[in-house]
């Protein structure tokens, strides 16, 4: 099995946002016996920090998958920038995929066009106008070749029976590259499922062989190995 954490779950505990990325927190990780890491980028800053250095700390993981920043991709000069910059770090550091937010983006023909990015795109919540429902993915998926990541959170926050879950899993089977997973609050987003106690997001993990990301956002160092041992004893 594949599981490990989003680099930002622990973003209440930084003074400085490349603190993610450190060798001290991948170090974390690993004690919590994961074996994947995704690394959550925000600003061209990320980009830029990522692609200094060596970063051995983070090749040392079975799997590296990135999350995009959430901008409106055009055709313009940043959103070239970071699409260079996203192909680099694809090489660099072997990524599996970089997920995006498909209400995000303006101009897909953009992104598609750099081929060398393992693109894939997530569900929206319940606070966003698109990609919430079942039509919106399959229009996208039909008409691109991108991966799916299933936020099983984000199915959760727009429908409690967890149909939509199932649905996208019935669909696209052969197109989902990961799942991300987290308890859910109406007020604080993605909190600990150890907390929350939504087991029925967890029963929707159906793909044994498909990366597990856990974003749930930890006030506490030690919350990490606590969420992780949550989730495996309901597998």
């Amino acid at each position: 099995m594949i599981i490990g954490f989003s680099c930002g779950v622990f973003h209440q505990l930084q003074n400085n946002s490349n603190e993610r990325f450190s060798e001290g927190l991948m170090q974390r990780f690993h004690n919590a016996n994961a074996n994947a890491v995704e690394l959550m980028c925000h600003t061209v800053e990320h980009f830029t920090y990522l692609s200094n250095g060596s970063h051995t700390h983070i090749d040392q993981f079975e799997h590296i998958s990135m999350h995009a920043p959430a901008i409106a991709y055009d055709d313009d000069v940043m959103s070239h920038e970071i699409l260079q910059k996203m192909e680099m770090l694809c090489k660099k550091f072997s990524i599996k995929y970089i997920v995006f937010h498909p209400d995000a983006v303006k101009n897909w023909n953009v992104v598609a066009q750099y081929q060398k990015i393992p693109i894939a795109i997530e569900n929206m919540d319940e606070r966003k106008r698109s990609f919430r429902n079942f039509d919106d993915i399959k229009n996208l998926l039909e008409k691109y070749s991108f991966g799916l990541v299933i936020d099983l959170q984000h199915c959760f926050a727009n429908d409690q029976t967890m149909q939509l879950a199932r649905d996208l899993h019935c669909t696209f089977l052969e197109r989902i590259v990961g799942y991300h997973i987290s308890g859910y609050d109406a007020k604080l987003l993605h909190i600990p499922l150890f907390q929350t106690k939504q087991d029925m997001i967890i029963r929707e993990l159906k793909c044994a062989d498909v990366p597990i990301i856990i974003e749930s956002s930890f006030k506490g160092y030690g919350d990490e190995v606590e969420e992780k041992q949550y989730i495996m004893d309901r597998l």
